[in-house]
């Protein structure tokens, strides 16, 4: 939860557009930006205190909270100033609905991210929406979704939605309960309906690998390796069907056979691709085998490698793998 508030913090830093208590929070943000989250948590609880109309005081206050996995503070920091943020108000009704989502209250969230009117906002209360398994509710918040990310995601969505066939179809929920962070829940839901998903559509393969591979990445082996069975993989996607099997036994903790497994990989996989896949296992293994874990994510620079080698204790190395940014900040200064 830490890691992950920070990350929305630095990288929303910049929706802080600045109101009455400008000069806290852009001291705050200075703090949170430098790594001091403790000094940042406690400027903006001030800046708040002090400022309590204050829409960047209580967005910071509400990351604060979040921080400290107390959701209902958060929220209610955000809902102070809802009705006084004038034309900021899709705006705090956008924050409602992320912290929402972090409190897996879909109902809150589908309410606030619809009366944002935010193509973000629209697309979460879709997700919400599936999670409740209301499809109809969930197409509609797609079909007012207009451009930038959320815009391709929501069409991505309402081509699963208007397919005839069920199985395609039934695909939309799995999806939304992946992104919205049930990911266990989503692999289960999705097993045995992929196993019917018809060839008709063209992307069968395609499916069962990336859905093989997400059960691998949550440790649902069992329905990596029903997927892979029957997996028809050639040509191009024929190395991504072998890596999947090694992040299987990476998964099961046979750490010998899943290093073993990569390194027959080498000549045959796209690099950036064979990346992803090993740090993905690293990721599995951190905490059971650290060398392995640093075996495979050492060689690369990336966020991935980083948290990799920081869940495998080798704290030194994920700070030399990291690239600059909010990540290796948070690094830098966690001890």
């Amino acid at each position: 939860m830490k890691l992950f508030v920070f990350m929305i913090a630095l990288q929303g830093c910049d929706m802080f557009s600045g109101d009455g208590a400008k000069e806290a929070v852009d001291a705050a943000k200075t703090q949170m930006q430098s790594g001091d989250l403790p000094g940042a948590a406690a400027a903006f609880e001030a800046a708040a205190t002090e400022n309590p109309e204050s829409v960047d005081a209580a967005a910071g206050a509400a990351l604060a909270a979040m921080m400290r996995g107390d959701l209902e503070t958060a929220d209610q920091h955000l809902a102070r100033v809802q009705e006084t943020a004038g034309e900021r108000q899709p705006e705090v009704l956008m924050r409602r609905a992320l912290v929402a989502q972090q409190a897996k209250d879909w109902d809150s969230m589908r309410q606030f991210g619809e009366a944002s009117g935010l193509p973000p906002g629209l697309l979460l209360a879709g997700e919400a929406a599936l999670a409740d398994g209301d499809r109809e509710a969930a197409q509609a918040y797609f079909e007012k979704v207009n451009g930038g990310g959320a815009g391709v995601t929501a069409r991505e969505y309402l081509s699963l939605l208007s397919n005839d066939d069920p199985i395609v179809a039934g695909l939309s929920e799995a999806q939304a309960l992946w992104a919205l962070g049930l990911r266990k829940v989503a692999v289960r839901s999705v097993g045995d309906l992929l196993l019917r998903y018809p060839d008709a559509e063209g992307d069968r393969d395609e499916q069962l690998l990336v859905w093989a591979g997400r059960a691998a990445s949550v440790r649902e082996t069992k329905t990596a390796n029903a997927l892979l069975r029957v997996t028809k993989a050639k040509g191009d996607s024929a190395w991504r069907k072998a890596a999947t099997e090694a992040i299987v036994q990476c998964a099961e903790g046979r750490t010998k056979q899943c290093v073993r497994a990569f390194e027959a990989l080498e000549d045959d996989a796209p690099a950036d691709g064979l990346a992803d896949a090993k740090v993905t296992a690293a990721m599995l293994i951190g905490g059971t085998d650290a060398q392995a874990a640093k075996d495979l994510a050492g060689p690369y620079i990336s966020e991935g490698a980083g948290r990799a080698l920081w869940n495998a204790g080798a704290h030194r190395m994920a700070r030399k793998s990291t690239p600059s940014g909010p990540l290796l900040t948070f690094f830098e200064n966690a001890e």
